[in-house]
């Protein structure tokens, strides 16, 4: 097994572990180590490195819904919004945050990474 497949699967278990409260999360992140080892085992891990780079190519990223100075804007909005677009993208002060929303009605804003902090990832990994 490939070294960045490797640290995908430990990853995904560590996270997993630290659900272990939460059996839809753990059953959500043991399908997602599934999906990779099916992946591996029909021979295309090749492909799905190159979609992964694809994806993380800057033009392939979500455009923001709305853009926000701060974060307490952005809450301050998504309190009045009673839906949103499934996978909904706000800019907050330059960074991108996908947009879920928890069972209880809390809004939840997940940073995404740069494409510079991903490449700092990836040559820290090599």
């Amino acid at each position: 097994m490939s070294s960045k497949l490797e640290d995908l699967l430990s990853s995904l278990e560590a996270v997993a572990g630290q659900h272990s409260s939460d059996p839809e999360a753990v059953t959500t992140l043991e399908t997602a180590a599934l999906a990779l080892h099916f992946i591996r085992r029909i021979g295309r891990m090749n492909d799905f490195w190159e979609y992964v780079k694809a994806v993380n190519a800057e033009e392939a990223w979500p455009k923001p819904l709305r853009s926000f100075a701060t974060e307490d804007e952005a809450r301050a909005w998504l309190r009045t919004q009673p839906t949103l677009p499934y996978e909904t993208v706000l800019e907050i002060a330059g960074a991108l945050h996908t947009v879920t929303r928890m069972r209880d009605g809390e809004w939840v804003l997940i940073r995404s990474p740069t494409i510079e902090e991903l490449k700092a990832m990836e040559e820290s990994e090599e």
